[in-house]
C-alpha cells in the first residue's frame, strides 16, 4: 500500500461548505484587522426578516392611509356638489313657488306645486288652493318674487338647508304695492 492510500483525504472544497458564522467588520476597509466581530448567520437572517416585516407593515399602513384620505376627499366633494346643486335649485325654484300672475293663476300655482315634494307638497297645495287662489282672484293680486341673496346654513350628503332672502312685489288691481323683504329656509 502506498502512503497515499493509508491517509484519509478530505475532498470537500471550501466553496461547498456554508459557514455557521459571518464576520462583520466595524468599518468598511478594515480587512484583516483583529477587532472584527463574529455574528451567527441565524441572527443575520432574523434581522433581515424583521426588516422586511417592518417595511411590509409600513407599506400597508401607507396604503391604508392613502385610501382613507381618498375616501374622505371623495365624501367632501360629494357634499360640496350636493350643496352647490341645492343652492342653485333654491335660487331658481323659490321665486317660482312664490310668484304668480292673477291672469294665469291656475297655471302658475300648478307650476309652484310641481316644485315641491313630500309632505310639504300636500300642505302647500292645500294653502294655494284654499287661501291664495280665492284671495288672488277676489282682489286681483299678482306677486313677483326675486332672490336677493342665498346662502348655505348646513349640508350633508342627505340634506341641505339654505337660507334665501327674497324681495316680493305684490300688485293689487293693477297697482304695485311696496316691495317686502323676506327670508326663508329651504
Amino acid at each position: 500500500m502506498s502512503a497515499r492510500d493509508e491517509t484519509d483525504v478530505d475532498q470537500t472544497e471550501p466553496d461547498q461548505v456554508e459557514p455557521e458564522e459571518v464576520r462583520e467588520r466595524d468599518e468598511p476597509g478594515d480587512a484583516g484587522t483583529s477587532d472584527a466581530t463574529t455574528v451567527p448567520r441565524s441572527r443575520v437572517r432574523q434581522t433581515h426578516r424583521w426588516a422586511r416585516l417592518a417595511m411590509a407593515v409600513a407599506l400597508a399602513a401607507a396604503v391604508v392611509a392613502a385610501g382613507y384620505a381618498t375616501w374622505g376627499a371623495h365624501r367632501v366633494q360629494q357634499v360640496e356638489e350636493v350643496r352647490d346643486e341645492a343652492l342653485a335649485a333654491a335660487r331658481t325654484r323659490v321665486p317660482v313657488l312664490l310668484s304668480y300672475q292673477q291672469s294665469r293663476l291656475d297655471d302658475d300655482l300648478a307650476l309652484a306645486i310641481e316644485q315641491t315634494t313630500g309632505p310639504f307638497r300636500d300642505d302647500y297645495g292645500t294653502l294655494l288652493r284654499d287661501a291664495v287662489a280665492p284671495t288672488a282672484e277676489e282682489r286681483q293680486i299678482s306677486t313677483r318674487a326675486e332672490v336677493a341673496s342665498a346662502g348655505l346654513v348646513s349640508a350633508t350628503r342627505e340634506r341641505v338647508l339654505d337660507l334665501v332672502f327674497l324681495h316680493q312685489t305684490p300688485t293689487t288691481g293693477g297697482q304695485e304695492t311696496p316691495t317686502s323683504a323676506n327670508r326663508f329656509e329651504v
